[in-house]
């Protein structure tokens, strides 16, 4: 896709694993009625190019799940994953950035990290969230349930 240069900064690394999967929280508005959008695998505004993710070597689906659905603007609907070596494949590479300092008003997920969109074009992040959409959906949505509220016995 591109030659990547790579420049972390302090509290960030490369992740190598190749089959390290990848948790994508989807919200309503990477939704087209009930059906998944591509843009759902790229960044929005408010995510400067690089979109949140979770490492599955740190969180299970659900619990990244319900951090989103506890801590962000909105809900989490469901989880979808890539892996680290499907990230690679498509030509970019992934940072884990759970390490890196946060201003005193910032939260950040655990096993954060982010598949890096920094520098593309918008046609190559077109095709990047199309490469990174169809991995997702050829593996299917991952197993969770709706987070309960606190004192909510039942979904």
């Amino acid at each position: 896709m591109t030659s990547i240069d790579v420049e972390l900064l302090e509290g960030e690394q490369l992740i190598s694993e190749a089959n390290e999967l990848l948790y994508r929280q989807v919200t309503k508005h990477m939704l087209d009625g009930d059906k998944l959008k591509t843009e759902a695998f790229g960044p929005s505004t408010a995510d400067r190019e690089m979109p949140s993710y979770a490492r599955s070597s740190e969180v299970t689906p659900q619990a990244a799940r319900d951090w989103h659905t506890q801590n962000a603007a909105s809900p989490s609907l469901g989880v979808w994953g890539v892996t680290v070596g499907e990230a690679i494949e498509s030509g970019r590479h992934v940072v884990d950035d759970s390490l890196r300092p946060l201003a005193d008003n910032q939260k950040r997920s655990p096993g954060h990290c982010f598949i890096d969109f920094r520098g593309l074009s918008k046609p190559q992040k077109r095709e990047l969230r199309a490469r990174l959409y169809f991995f997702a959906t050829d593996r299917g949505e991952l197993l969770t349930t709706p987070t309960l509220e606190d004192g909510q016995l039942f979904a």
